[in-house]
């Protein structure tokens, strides 16, 4: 039996979510019921992150096992049968152990904002017309990166067994009105990113200072952290794995 990687992207805002819930669509569950209508037997998807619902992703992917032979038309297959806010962008065949999960080394987010009002960023980018910092946002930024610890930053009904994540880049810009922030780490927390945005929102905004945000950040205290930042801003951008994926086809 052979294992696959299946890379895909997706608009996340008619879903439940990444992972199969009951009564919900997900985009784990559309792509399993296409896989069942064009393999004609039912395959277990594994995914590598679970994003919330509304969240988006440039990049994502999954596992699966099978005797089946998988070929490169099955790209244009599959996408034929998934709704177009789905899209596989290629299979790869991986060695037996590999796991989506486990052996990712990275992981990228993006979080879009916009400061005018826009109709083609509606539902894809989060509307703030409010003065903010960015020099400041990004002096809290810049701290990230010493820290590991960022418990402050979970939610708290969740089941990791540790709050240490490992951050290589924090950088907010600005291009005309649209503000961007950009982080990698080799895992996340669950809300963690939004909850990260709209704390250093309100430093941008001053209503929360430089020595302030170091105290929130250490306290472990998830109650002092905004995670009102809406989903439809957040991207999945990149995952990346040591050299071991060979494309199908």
């Amino acid at each position: 039996m052979a294992r696959y990687f299946i890379e895909l992207s997706y608009d996340g805002a008619l879903y439940g979510g990444f992972q199969i819930q009951q009564n919900k669509a997900t985009i784990q569950g559309e792509l399993e019921k296409a896989m069942e209508t064009l393999y004609r037997a039912p395959l277990t998807l594994t995914g590598a992150s679970r994003t919330d619902a509304g969240v988006h992703a440039n990049q994502n992917f999954l596992h699966f096992d099978t005797d089946i032979a998988i070929l490169p038309k099955h790209i244009y297959n599959l996408n034929a049968i998934l709704p177009n806010n789905i899209v596989v962008k290629a299979i790869y065949q991986v060695p037996s152990e590999a796991h989506c999960r486990f052996d990712a080394i990275k992981r990228g987010y993006i979080y879009r904002l916009h400061t005018q009002k826009n109709p083609f960023s509606e539902g894809r980018s989060w509307y703030y017309p409010f003065p903010v910092d960015l020099n400041l946002m990004q002096a809290a930024a810049d701290t990230l990166l010493n820290y590991t610890d960022f418990e402050s930053f979970s939610k708290k009904n969740t089941t990791v067994n540790t709050f240490q994540c490992n951050i290589t880049k924090a950088s907010w810009t600005m291009v005309g009105p649209d503000i961007r922030f950009e982080i990698h780490s080799n895992r996340f927390l669950r809300g963690m990113i939004r909850g990260l945005v709209g704390t250093m929102m309100q430093v941008g905004r001053g209503h929360i200072s430089i020595a302030e945000w170091h105290d929130i950040v250490a306290s472990k205290d998830e109650q002092r952290v905004d995670f009102s930042t809406p989903a439809y801003g957040l991207y999945l951008s990149e995952i990346n794995y040591p050299n071991f994926l060979k494309k199908i086809g």
